[in-house]
């Protein structure tokens, strides 16, 4: 695949739009980097746009972004998309799109076939908050909590924690339920948890990619008192503590609007904004 600097550049934009990542491995692709991938742009001098899928650890990633919302190339993303689900049967093709382009995914939802959205009503759709070294004004912990790593005779109170802590959800999760599995990965995770006065105030744990907070929780008790900046906080100075890493990033889910408001208060840079769909096939994905 050969690809001019400014569609590289342009590409790497667009593909922000969604999440800040994406740009990245995008440029391993068109250096060839990666074993599958399709990339195609699309300009028609009123909106540029970009299809853009992989294989990514263990899951088929296909992502449509436009500049300008349009439904000009409906029938071809969606010959680009079957495709791509025909070429690689054995995994669930996930589709990412730009929220603000919802023209573009009505047009889409009319001629291919997603797998059903929550029972709320919702595709899985999120905002992206990142913080860079530039803003963030240091971990402090002005409410004296005692910080401590994972600790298996804890596992209860974490996940009744992360229960209650997710009562907006549609459906709940039910981690108590998935206890053994949830063991395992808090295990592997870098994983923290907070106490006050002996009791759990909160916890969180990044990612495999150690830059991404891929969950914080608060107890009902311990909010709106100064207690999730802290916790927070310490998450971002975990990420920033390694010199590789310029920003820290976290997703919330549109419906969650109290940690929505709970971030912008805190301080974090909102960026990209995403809607997933899953296309349903004949044949019941596995993910590697």
């Amino acid at each position: 695949m050969k690809f001019t600097q400014e569609q590289i550049a342009k590409g790497i934009d667009l593909l922000n739009k969604i999440r800040t990542d994406e740009g990245e491995v995008f440029t391993e692709c068109v250096n060839d980097t990666r074993d599958f991938c399709t990339i195609k742009f699309f300009d028609d001098g009123d909106s540029t746009g970009i299809f853009f899928s992989l294989l990514y650890y263990g899951s088929l990633r296909i992502f449509i972004v436009f500049e300008e919302d349009t439904d000009n190339y409906v029938q071809e993303l969606s010959v680009l998309i079957l495709a791509t689900a025909e070429q690689n049967p054995d995994y669930l093709p996930r589709v990412y799109f730009r929220e603000e382009n919802k023209k573009l995914i009505e047009k889409l939802r009319e001629t291919i076939t997603f797998q059903p959205p929550y029972p709320n009503g919702f595709y899985y759709t999120s905002h992206e908050f990142v913080m860079d070294r530039e803003h963030f004004k240091g971990y402090i912990n002005d409410r004296g909590l005692d910080v401590r790593p994972y600790a298996d005779d804890r596992l209860e109170d974490y996940l009744l924690l992360l229960d209650s802590a997710m009562t907006f959800a549609s459906p709940p999760p039910n981690f108590r339920g998935n206890r053994e599995n949830m063991r395992g990965e808090l295990t592997k995770k870098v994983f923290r948890s907070f106490y006050k006065d002996q009791r759990l105030a909160g916890l969180y744990w990044l990612d495999n990619d150690f830059v991404t907070i891929q969950f914080l929780a608060v107890s009902s008790e311990y909010q709106w008192q100064g207690y999730g900046s802290v916790i927070l906080s310490h998450a971002i100075h975990t990420v920033l503590s390694d010199p590789k890493h310029e920003m820290a990033k976290l997703y919330c889910v549109d419906w969650n609007a109290k940690g929505l408001n709970f971030y912008k208060k805190f301080g974090m840079i909102p960026k990209g904004h995403m809607l997933m769909m899953i296309v349903e096939t004949s044949k019941k994905g596995v993910e590697k």
